[in-house]
C-alpha cells in the first residue's frame, strides 16, 4: 500500500447536491483518504448531470440516472402499483440504480483496488453478482428500515427490496458501520447472519465549520433538530415534550431543518408535524434544506441540538451541535448517544418518552451557563472523531477487503474440476 490504494465510492447524495448524513459522510473520508495519499472516486448516478470535477483531489463523476419515467407515463394506473411505501420499496428504482452504476463504472474505465457502497438499494449489485472486485459495504440505514420499524414486518414487495438491498452486503468482502446499535439491531430483524462480521467505525468529523461559533448564553430557548422530516426521526415526540414545558412556563421554539419525506397517518409528515404544533400551541419554524453556511448559522441561534429519533445508526447532526458547543439531547437508540454520553456533552432519554425528553431539555433551556458548560465539554470531544485517524481505520478494512477477494479468487481458482464422463 506504499503508492496508495484507489478507492471509488458509489454515492448520489455526495454534496453539494444533497447535504445528507450518506453524503456528508463520503464527502468528510474521501477528503480524509486523499490526505493519506489515495486515489479517491466518486460516482453519482443522479438528476441528467455529465461532469467529472476535481474537488481538491478527490475526483467526482456526475453521471445521468438511466431511468424511465414510469410513473408519468402510467399516470393514475402507476399509483395502486407503487404502493403506500413508494419509492422505498421501489423495485424499478433498484433495476435502474444497479444498471446505471454498473454502465457508468464499466464507460469510466475505472479499475480500483476497492469498492464502497452504502446498504441501501442495489448500486453495488453487480460487483456482488460478479466478485471481480473487493467490495466493502457501510451499513447506514437499509432503506426499509423505516418500514420494518413502523409495521414489524415486511411483506410483498417491500420483503423482496429488502433482500435485495441485503444481497450486496451479505456478498461483500468486508462490512463497516458506524455503531454497534446498527448492528445490533440488523442482526436482531435477520438482515445480518448471526457471524457476518462488521467493523465498528464512527463517522469522520471535520468540526472546523463550527469551530467558530460562539457559546449558547446569549441564545434564546430555541431547540434546532436537522434531518428528514420522517416518522423514524421521532420530531412528534419532540413537539409533544415542547407542548409540556409550555405547561411548565418555559416557552422554546422549535426549528426543523430539513426536507419532508414519507408520511403520518396518511399526511405528508411536514405537513403533518405543522397541524400538531398548531394543535398543541408549540412555536415551530420549518426551515427546509439549509446549506452548510446556513446550518452553521442555525447552530450558532440554537440553545440546545435535539437528535429525538427512535432510530438512528449515528447523527451527524449530533456531532455539528457539539462542535458548536450546544448541548446535545438524543435518544439511546441513537448511535451518537455513546459519545454523547463519553464526552458528557448532553443528556441520553430513551425513545417515545415525551415527559423523559422535556424534563431532559428543561435545565439548559432555564439555564444558558449550564447550556455552554456542557456544550463546551462537547466541543472538545469531538476532535476525537479526526478525519485522518477515522480514515486510517477504513484503510484497514480496505485492505482486509482485497485480502479476502484474494483468497477467494485462489480457493476458487483451486477447486479440481468435476471428471469428464
Amino acid at each position: 500500500m506504499g503508492m496508495g490504494m484507489e478507492i471509488v465510492f458509489l454515492c448520489e447524495q455526495y454534496p453539494p447536491i444533497i447535504w445528507d448524513g450518506a453524503g456528508v459522510y463520503t464527502h468528510d473520508i474521501a477528503h480524509a483518504l486523499v490526505a493519506l495519499g489515495h486515489r479517491v472516486h466518486i460516482v453519482c448516478a443522479q438528476g441528467r448531470r455529465r461532469t467529472d470535477e476535481d474537488h481538491d483531489g478527490v475526483l467526482v463523476h456526475r453521471r445521468p440516472l438511466l431511468r424511465l419515467p414510469v410513473g408519468r407515463y402510467l399516470g393514475r394506473v402507476a399509483r395502486p402499483v407503487q404502493g403506500a411505501n413508494h419509492p422505498r420499496d421501489s423495485l424499478s428504482l433498484r433495476f435502474f440504480l444497479a444498471v446505471s452504476y454498473a454502465f457508468w463504472l464499466r464507460r469510466l474505465g475505472l479499475r480500483p483496488d476497492v469498492i464502497e457502497t452504502q446498504d441501501g438499494e442495489t448500486r453495488g449489485l453487480r460487483t456482488a453478482l460478479r466478485r471481480d472486485v473487493p467490495l466493502v459495504i457501510h451499513l447506514h440505514t437499509p432503506t426499509m428500515m423505516d418500514v420494518r420499524l413502523r409495521e414489524g414486518k415486511l411483506h410483498g414487495r417491500g420483503a423482496l427490496a429488502d433482500r435485495l438491498d441485503r444481497f450486496s452486503a451479505l456478498r461483500a468482502d468486508a462490512r463497516t458501520a458506524p455503531s454497534e446499535l446498527i448492528v445490533t439491531t440488523l442482526r436482531d430483524f435477520g438482515w445480518l447472519k448471526k457471524k457476518t462480521d462488521a467493523d465498528v467505525i464512527p463517522y469522520p468529523f471535520d468540526r472546523s465549520p463550527y469551530a467558530e461559533v460562539v457559546p449558547p448564553q446569549g441564545t434564546d430557548p430555541v431547540l434546532f433538530v436537522v434531518g428528514r422530516l420522517e416518522w423514524r426521526k421521532g420530531l412528534d415526540v419532540l413537539i409533544d415534550a415542547a407542548a409540556r414545558l409550555q405547561e411548565r412556563g418555559v416557552s422554546p421554539t422549535v426549528v426543523f431543518a430539513g426536507q419532508s419525506s414519507g408520511v403520518i397517518d396518511g399526511v405528508p409528515t411536514g405537513t403533518w408535524l405543522e397541524r400538531r404544533a398548531a394543535e398543541l400551541g408549540v412555536s415551530c419554524r420549518f426551515a427546509g434544506h439549509l446549506s452548510r453556511p446556513e446550518l452553521v448559522k442555525a447552530y450558532e441561534e440554537a440553545r440546545v441540538v435535539v437528535v429525538p429519533s427512535r432510530f438512528e445508526s449515528f447523527s451527524i447532526a449530533g456531532l455539528e451541535g457539539m462542535a458548536s458547543g450546544r448541548p446535545v439531547v438524543a435518544t439511546k437508540t441513537t448511535g451518537v448517544a455513546t459519545w454523547v454520553a463519553k464526552w458528557e456533552g448532553g443528556t441520553i432519554v430513551p425513545p417515545e418518552d415525551p415527559q423523559a425528553l422535556a424534563d431532559a431539555l428543561e435545565p439548559f433551556l432555564t439555564d444558558p451557563e449550564l447550556a455552554a458548560t456542557v456544550g463546551a465539554r462537547g466541543r472538545v470531544g469531538t476532535a476525537e472523531l479526526e478525519p485522518r485517524r477515522i480514515a486510517e481505520l477504513r484503510v484497514k478494512v480496505y485492505q482486509k477487503a482485497v485480502d479476502r477477494h484474494r483468497s477467494r479468487r485462489r480457493l476458487g481458482r483451486a477447486r479440481p474440476r468435476p471428471a469428464q464422463a
